[in-house]
C-alpha cells in the first residue's frame, strides 16, 4: 500500500510538472492578433493559411484570427497598434492617405498609412452580384426599389460596390434601392434565408459561400457593362490602385443551378496580408520564410490558391511600403520588386 501511495504521489508530481511546463511554454509564447473577413471568403482562407504556417513553423509565436468587423476597421486598428495583422489593400492605403471614403473623418491619414506595411499581396477575387433566379432581377438596372447588400457599413468594399452600381445604373442607395446594413457573415446567412434581394461578396471563384447557395437554389450573377466604365463613378472606382477586370463563366464556376449561359464582366482587386510597420524585421522575415517554404500546404486549402498565391503575385500592386522583413526574404529569393506606389513621393 505504501508503494502504491508513493507511485500515485510520483504520478501526481509528474503530472503537475507537465502542467507547469505547459503553462510556462504558453507564457513564453507571443500572441498576435489578426483581423480577418469571415469563413468562406478569400481573405479568411489566405489569412488562415498564413497563420497555420506561422503557428506550425515559427517557434514561440501564435497568430490568432478574429473574423469580425470590416477591413477598414481592421486597418484603423492596425494603424493604432491595437491589432498586429490585417487584410490590407492598395485601395485602403489610398483612401486612408487621402482621408476619403471610410477614412474621411481622419486628420492624420498619411501618418496612419505609414504605420502599415505589406507582407505579400494576392488577388482578392471579384465582386459577385448574386440574385436568385426567380427574383426577376436579370441585370443591375432591375435592382430599383430592391434590398441590396453592398458590404459592411463603412467598409471599403461597400464604397466600391456603391460606385459600381452608380456607374451601371445612376442609382444611389437610399434613393433608388435600400442598402442592407450587416456584416459579411450575417449577410451571407440572411441571403440564404432570402431576407434581401442582391448579395455582393468579393471573392475568388469558385467561392465556397456562393457554391453553398447554388447547391440548392437557382441563382443569377449580374454582369457589369464595360461601355459604362467612362462614367464618373466608374472612374472614381478605377483610379484606386490594384483594380482588375476580367470575364467569369458562371456555370463553369458554380454549376448548372446558375442560369447565366454567357460569360459576364466582373471587376476585383488585389489585397495583401499586411502588418504594423513597427513589427520586428527578423520576426516578419521568419514568418514570410515559413509561409513560402511551405506554400504547398497553403495551396491545398482551395482550388484557386494554386494560381492566386505565388511569389510573382506577392509583390504585385504594392501601395505604401513592403515590410523590411518580407523584402529581405524576397531579395534572397531573387524576386524582382517593382516600384512601390508611395504617396509620400507620388502626389
Amino acid at each position: 500500500m505504501r508503494h502504491a501511495r508513493s507511485a500515485i504521489a510520483c504520478a501526481l508530481v509528474a503530472a503537475s510538472a507537465m502542467v507547469a511546463s505547459g503553462a510556462a511554454l504558453a507564457q513564453d509564447k507571443k500572441f498576435y492578433k489578426f483581423g480577418s473577413f469571415p469563413p468562406g471568403t478569400t481573405p479568411f482562407i489566405v489569412n488562415t493559411s498564413f497563420a497555420n504556417a506561422v503557428n506550425k513553423y515559427v517557434p514561440g509565436v501564435e497568430l490568432q484570427i478574429s473574423a469580425t468587423g470590416a477591413a477598414s476597421q481592421h486597418q484603423l486598428l492596425a494603424s493604432e497598434g491595437k491589432i498586429d495583422f490585417f487584410m490590407g489593400a492598395p485601395s485602403g492605403y489610398h483612401l486612408m492617405y487621402k482621408q476619403i471614403g471610410p477614412f474621411k473623418k481622419l486628420t492624420d491619414g498619411p501618418a496612419r498609412a505609414r504605420n502599415l506595411a505589406i507582407i505579400f499581396s494576392y488577388p482578392l477575387g471579384v465582386y459577385h452580384f448574386v440574385a436568385y433566379a426567380d427574383s426577376g432581377i436579370k441585370e443591375l438596372k432591375d435592382i430599383k426599389d430592391k434590398q441590396v447588400f453592398l458590404g459592411p457599413p463603412g467598409g471599403i468594399a461597400t464604397r466600391n460596390t456603391e460606385l459600381l452600381i452608380e456607374a451601371m445604373t445612376d442609382y444611389k442607395p437610399g434613393r433608388d434601392y435600400k442598402q442592407v446594413k450587416m456584416g459579411w457573415a450575417a449577410a451571407q446567412a440572411a441571403f440564404q434565408d432570402r431576407k434581401f434581394d442582391v448579395w455582393i461578396p468579393v471573392t475568388n471563384a469558385p467561392s465556397p459561400a456562393v457554391q453553398q447557395i447554388a447547391l440548392q437554389n437557382k441563382i443569377r450573377l449580374l454582369s457589369l457593362d464595360k461601355s459604362k466604365f467612362d462614367h464618373p463613378a466608374a472612374k472614381e472606382y478605377f483610379k484606386q490602385p490594384g483594380r482588375l477586370v476580367s470575364n467569369l463563366e458562371p456555370q463553369q464556376a458554380y454549376g448548372k443551378n446558375v442560369v447565366n449561359t454567357e460569360p459576364i464582366v466582373v471587376t476585383g482587386t488585389f489585397v495583401s496580408v499586411s502588418t504594423r510597420a513597427d513589427m520586428p524585421t527578423e520576426l516578419i522575415y521568419e514568418m514570410t520564410k515559413a509561409y513560402w517554404e511551405h506554400v504547398d500546404e497553403a495551396r491545398a486549402m482551395a482550388p484557386w490558391m494554386k494560381d492566386a498565391i505565388s511569389l510573382q503575385n506577392a509583390v504585385t500592386s504594392l501601395a505604401g511600403q513592403l515590410h523590411p522583413g518580407a523584402e529581405k526574404y524576397y531579395r534572397e529569393k531573387g524576386v524582382t520588386i517593382p516600384p512601390i506606389l508611395n504617396y509620400d513621393k507620388t502626389k
